[in-house]
């Protein structure tokens, strides 16, 4: 009976020795992990705007995925998989536009279209000053990233946003860096 009494205070001491052991402020997060789980938080948080209204004010889509990634030479590139609603474009003659690729992207990184409501026509809600805004705000609000690292890192960002149509020979992709005021077909 002894035995376990001291095997329990053996126990008991130890495990409180070796908690004192570890010490955060050793460890760090490369920036690299850091910016893309900031990226990741930000379009899971902003994805949902792509749901709200489609099909009355733009495409209504069913399901959409993403992929953040950095390169060799440390650009971020953003891929984007939008699918487009089955049961709503099966029997609807409508296929997905460029300007579907930019509202998508405007959606997600500004909460605007970027085209008027009517006529859909571009008008200059998202230009490229407010998609850099954004991210500065956003994603870039990171006090030890200096001015020109951030700039550097948003001018040089690229996205490819690929719009599934039911009909797999309809969909199309488009892409280039993420604060161009359009996007270009890929």
């Amino acid at each position: 009976m002894k035995y376990r009494y001291l095997l329990i205070i053996f126990l008991l001491y130890f495990s409180k020795v070796y908690s004192k052991n570890i010490d955060l402020n050793k460890e760090f997060l490369p920036l690299k992990d850091f910016l893309a789980f900031k990226l990741d938080l930000f379009l899971k948080d902003n994805i949902k705007n792509i749901f709200f209204g489609g099909g009355v004010f733009s495409v209504a889509y069913q399901k959409m995925d993403y992929s953040i990634k950095f390169n060799n030479d440390n650009i971020i590139k953003i891929n984007i998989v939008a699918y487009m609603d089955k049961d709503r474009y099966s029997s609807k003659r409508y296929y997905p536009k460029i300007k579907d690729c930019n509202q998508i992207r405007n959606k997600i990184f500004s909460n605007k279209y970027g085209y008027s409501f009517l006529t859909q026509k571009f008008n200059n809600l998202v230009n490229e000053e407010s998609l850099t805004q954004s991210l500065k705000e956003k994603v870039f609000n990171i006090t030890s990233i200096n001015k020109s690292l951030r700039d550097n890192l948003i001018n040089n960002m690229t996205v490819r946003i690929n719009v599934i149509h039911p009909r797999n020979e309809k969909s199309i992709a488009c892409g280039g860096k993420l604060v161009d005021v359009k996007l270009i077909a890929q």
